[in-house]
């Protein structure tokens, strides 16, 4: 199916637009619920910080100063690469397997909430919660706000992506529902 131009068309256009759009909704999201406490390092700054730390870039190299606020900007990039490379994901798994956008796009959110921050981040060692001293960030041991946070704002997150595939499949005179890629 990915022979087919106008379905590599869709899903170029929904990672650039899913993607661009997700990240915004997603940083959004996390200005209204907060995920960690103040002074907390999130889990991609803890990454770029343990990966890219020994060539000069640290969580901080990148951060700007707007309108007297900082901007952590390695981490603001950060979630714009992975906004786009899981809206990629979503749109071609979407191809072999719809069901994924089950609930428009939510059970994804919900997917990633638990692979990502319940399994692979804590995996890594990269969430540590002041909160909970001596204790990884498995799901089970992050406060109800945190990981409210993290699932309401992957949900949103995900549901945004979701829109813009809707947007994008509408463009190109796809079907909004089921199986939309043609052979």
């Amino acid at each position: 199916m990915l022979e087919n131009r106008v379905n590599r068309q869709i899903i170029f256009w929904t990672t650039l637009i899913g993607g661009f759009i997700s990240s915004l909704v997603k940083w959004g999201s996390e200005v209204n619920m907060p995920p960690r406490v103040p002074g907390e390092i999130s889990p991609p700054g803890a990454h770029i910080d343990a990966w890219l730390g020994g060539f000069g870039i640290t969580s901080h190299s990148l951060d700007y100063v707007y309108q007297g606020a900082t901007v952590a900007g390695a981490v603001t990039l950060y979630h714009w690469l992975f906004s786009f490379a899981f809206a990629f994901v979503y749109v071609a798994v979407s191809v072999y397997w719809p069901k994924i956008r089950l609930w428009y796009g939510a059970f994804y959110g919900l997917v990633i909430t638990i692979v990502m921050h319940g399994f692979f981040i804590p995996l890594l060692g990269f969430r540590n919660p002041v909160y909970a001293p001596g204790e990884k960030g498995w799901l089970w041991n992050l406060n109800g706000y945190e990981l409210w946070s993290e699932i309401l704002g992957h949900v949103y997150w995900s549901v945004s992506i979701e829109i813009c595939l809707i947007a994008v499949l509408g463009f190109f005179a796809r079907p909004i529902e089921g199986n939309w890629a043609t052979e």
